[in-house]
């Protein structure tokens, strides 16, 4: 080989190097173009939805494209809570401001001296609250007490007991008490009956058994002339059962 065709070859290489340099520095934007992916729309590739992102949902047939809009039902179809439905009311529960005894036999009646004559308690339905002059409530629930005593006074004995002195209790004039009334400095039935606010009731049957108890002012569960008679009642059944069966046991003996 001729030098001069030597110059020729290496001059034809030298260009040919020289024309891949320069398609190597103009390559940066095609191979960006060939990493990134061709944007295109679900509709126009419908296979790809599948894979497309979580939160897509199909549209709706015939809305083009748009979902319609509606109120979504609260309730689904044949709920037994469709149509006017209102919430369930939070009932309210009795309170008690003392240690429960409804239904058992209520403390040994004491007390330490009586500002009233002392009534004849056998064979009758007896109401005893525990109260003091100085709480508002207990003032308040006085002509309550006069009521209940003047109407069922022949069934029912009411009476009020303080833990304060008699000198003390005898100091207020107003209101005036009716009712049988004693006071007892110790508080023994009150702490017996664990007491811990007042004015606090108890009703016991003729046999010693507590059947109401509780905060005679109580919203809801106050005591009234309706649940007085409704225990009388009881007992009225009962007496009369009692005669009907003396009698009839007094006629097997004739």
């Amino acid at each position: 080989m001729s030098r001069l065709s030597a110059i020729l070859i290496l001059g034809i290489s030298l260009a040919a190097m020289g024309a891949g340099q320069g398609d190597t520095g103009q390559s940066d934007e095609p191979a960006k173009q060939e990493t990134e992916k061709p944007q295109t729309s679900p509709q126009s590739h419908p296979e790809q939805i599948e894979s497309a992102s979580p939160s897509l949902v199909p549209c709706p047939a015939g809305s083009g494209g748009k979902p319609p809009i509606r109120e979504i039902p609260r309730f689904g179809a044949n709920s037994p809570f469709d149509g006017d439905y209102k919430p369930p009311e939070i009932k309210k529960e009795k309170r008690l401001w003392a240690k429960s005894c409804r239904w058992q036999k209520g403390p040994d009646f004491v007390v330490e001296q009586w500002l009233t004559d002392k009534p004849d308690m056998k064979g009758k339905y007896v109401l005893i609250e525990f109260w003091a002059t100085w709480c508002g409530p207990c003032r308040r629930s006085i002509p309550l007490l006069n009521g209940f005593h003047e109407k069922y006074g022949k069934e029912l004995i009411v009476i009020g007991i303080s833990d304060q002195t008699a000198e003390d209790v005898r100091k207020m004039e107003k209101p005036e008490i009716k009712f049988y009334s004693a006071v007892d400095t110790k508080a023994r039935m009150k702490n017996e009956l664990g007491v811990f606010g007042i004015p606090h009731i108890i009703i016991q049957e003729p046999d010693g058994y507590v059947i109401w108890e509780g905060f005679p002012l109580q919203e809801g569960f106050d005591l009234t002339d309706k649940t007085i008679e409704r225990i009388l009642e009881i007992g009225r059944k009962q007496r009369a059962e009692k005669a009907a069966e003396k009698a009839a046991n007094g006629d097997g003996k004739k």
